[in-house]
């Protein structure tokens, strides 16, 4: 399936995060992008990619959502507060025109459910399950002197939300509390078996609120007027939040709602709609009624009931199976405040607050932690970063520190695991993890398995920290021999063949998996090449180091076969792609990169190209190629393409200059 381009509008209201993390749940093709008008909305950073849009009371708002939209190539869009689903409403057609979808009910039914007063008219010749609703303080008197309702009542903004402007009226004085936007309501009071009647009473009788014995009902209608689902729940709110959700099992409710369904199509129901009420000693009593997605959306989503998903896929008719959406009633819903971090370079415009505020001269480094920094590639690199002042704080975390403070540059912070452990290296301050720690392909099936198992602890902490940017190092060898180079990072089918490729594949996966929910994360895997070149760190492993100390030390070199295909990145090269990485903005990252030298060689051809270039360094050398021909399959090869385009890099050394740094290189 193709990538959906999908909008949510208002994305940092409480609605619009919802709406997010339900489409995090799907597994739909989504591409999400944030709209809001403020830079510091949470729920932004939990999208694919942000958009700053004007005040909704700006002249040509919807014009300008809709230029968004088709700039974007956005198919469907969301909105996330009232007012702005009553706007979108209102102009559907000019989404429509442009082909955009948007989930939204249509005008005549919106603009009935805001008037809490008149939709209980409406709607109560339907079923009589809304409690008395009175627009203003003269209907409520009259129907006081008529004893058709009793103090206590409820006094509510008509156009509200949550529990702000909420009074409990016990008298003629406390009317004067209330405006002209206020309606007076009945209390819909909890039947007398309910858990709750007791606190209820006793904050009635304190002008408090009771938020508790609620019941939400929520019912979701396809773009055809369809019904994918309904649900309820028993709830207990605070301020008007929902925080503690329990599915509600009780037939007699949908003998009243499903009365009043077919109604709310004709009138022109579509999508989400949600109502609120208590089973009092009279049944079902319903006090509010909302035709959107919700606050606890996501969480209906969590317990199995992704209202978000389903719209989706019924208003761009998507291939779906018939099953009707369905609560999971094992399980129960808590929630409580949520906590986010994020770059500040992420965000130009907070990125300028943040100078207004603090009047810096200059930027903070960023602190950039990096593992297996005494091997060959991570000696070289950090060697490089202090040279060209990249600026980077460069702390290590090591498995040896003594043997690091005598590698190491003094400039670099060296840790190891106990300081992890003990809190004395604290990733809540690293802004960037480069994780090159891990166990070489000739290592041990136990060094092997002991690296992803630190590979998997060591990003749960950096994701658990909200580390904004990791990177982790992987190989060319998880591409495996069942694809001919060369090799995409999208169009070639990942099959590693070994159990250090396996590995290699595993913490990519592994990387991708546990930062997923987490946008405002960036990550990405850097499938590298075999690295070789003559600097400190060698450790003469490599095939092409190896030919070259045979030839310094006049021996002969084997080649069996001779028609295998190699590929080969300089250390020069690989230290300066992986700093251009660094140096490109985590959000433009790729979830993946092939990083190579962009050419192979033939093992025959490499094995002559090394002894011609010997003869330069030792004139009287005599080495020469034990060739042996037998027929070898084996070809290695990666397209960079995709790297080179994003980062601007390109490799600089031949197989040629790799060969004659070897030469000159003393171990």
């Amino acid at each position: 399936m193709r990538k959906i381009n999908i909008a949510i509008s208002c994305a940092g209201s409480g609605i619009g995060q919802s709406i997010i993390d339900s489409c995090r749940l799907s597994d739909l093709p989504l591409v999400i992008f944030g709209l809001d008008n403020n830079p510091l909305s949470y729920g932004l950073y939990d999208c694919d990619y942000i958009i700053q849009t004007p005040k909704i009371d700006t002249k040509n708002y919807i014009e300008k959502i809709i230029d968004i939209c088709l700039k974007q190539k956005i198919k469907i869009i969301i909105p996330g507060v009232d007012d702005e689903v009553l706007l979108f409403s209102r102009n559907i057609k000019k989404f429509n025109k442009e082909g955009i979808e948007v989930i939204v009910s249509y005008e005549p039914l919106l603009s009935l459910v805001r008037n809490k007063a008149l939709s209980t008219e409406r709607l109560s010749q339907f079923t009589n399950i809304f409690v008395k609703s009175f627009s203003n303080k003269k209907e409520f008197l009259n129907a006081l002197d008529n004893k058709e309702v009793f103090y206590p009542v409820i006094a509510k903004p008509s156009n509200g939300s949550a529990s702000d402007g909420v009074y409990i009226i016990f008298d003629n004085s406390d009317l004067e509390k209330i405006t002209k936007t206020h309606i007076i309501q009945e209390i819909a009071r909890p039947h007398k078996g309910d858990i709750n009647v007791e606190l209820f009473q006793k904050l009635i009788a304190k002008k408090i609120n009771p938020q508790v014995s609620e019941i939400s009902i929520q019912l979701v209608v396809s773009k055809k007027g369809n019904i994918l689902g309904k649900m309820a729940s028993f709830n207990r709110l605070k301020n008007g939040v929902p925080i503690e959700i329990i599915p509600y099992q009780n037939t007699s409710i949908w003998d009243e709602i499903d009365k009043l369904i077919p109604h709310l199509i004709t009138i022109g129901f579509k999508g989400p709609l949600n109502l609120q009420g208590r089973i009092t000693d009279d049944g079902l009593k319903i006090f509010e009624i909302n035709a959107r997605f919700t606050g606890i959306t996501g969480l209906r989503a969590i317990m199995g009931f992704n209202e978000v998903e389903a719209c989706i896929k019924s208003w761009l008719n998507l291939p779906k199976n018939n099953n009707i959406l369905q609560l999971n009633h094992t399980v129960f819903g808590i929630r409580q405040f949520k906590n986010k971090v994020v770059n500040n370079d992420r965000n130009k415009d907070v990125q300028n607050l943040f100078s207004q505020i603090n009047k810096l001269d200059t930027v903070s480094s960023k602190k950039l932690l990096i593992t297996g920094a005494t091997g060959f590639l991570g000696r070289n690199l950090i060697t490089e970063l202090l040279n060209q002042n990249a600026g980077f704080t460069i702390i290590t975390l090591v498995r040896d520190i003594k043997k690091a403070k005598l590698l190491l540059p003094k400039k670099v912070q060296i840790f190891d695991e106990v300081d992890l452990e003990i809190g004395k290296l604290s990733f809540g301050n690293i802004d960037v993890l480069l994780h090159l720690g891990f166990a070489r392909p000739h290592k041990s099936h136990l060094e092997i398995a002991q690296s992803l198992a630190f590979t998997g602890k060591i990003f749960r902490r950096a994701i658990a920290n909200q580390v904004g940017s990791i990177i982790n190092i992987s190989s060319q060898s998880v591409y495996g021999q069942t694809s001919l180079p060369l090799w995409h990072e999208e169009k070639t089918k990942v099959a590693p063949n070994s159990p250090y490729s396996f590995a290699k594949y595993s913490s990519e996966i592994m990387l991708s998996e546990i930062s997923h929910q987490h946008k405002q994360i960036h990550t990405t895997s850097l499938r590298l090449a075999g690295i070789v070149g003559g600097a400190k760190g060698l450790i003469n492993i490599d095939l092409v180091s190896k030919f070259v100390e045979n030839v310094k030390n006049n021996k002969n070199l084997k080649v069996i076969g001779g028609m295998q295909e190699i590929e080969r990145l300089d250390i020069r090269d690989a230290v300066s792609g992986i700093i251009s990485l660094l140096n490109t903005p985590s959000h433009k990252w790729k979830p993946v990169y092939n990083l190579g030298s962009n050419t192979q060689i033939k093992l025959l051809d490499l094995a002559e190209e090394i002894i011609k270039i010997g003869k330069i360094y030792r004139v009287d050398n005599t080495s020469k190629v034990d060739f042996e021909e037998k027929e070898i399959d084996l070809k290695f090869g990666m397209d960079i393409t995709l790297f080179i385009n994003d980062t601007g890099w390109k490799p600089k050394y031949s197989i040629q200059d790799t060969i004659h740094s070897l030469f000159n290189f003393d171990y």
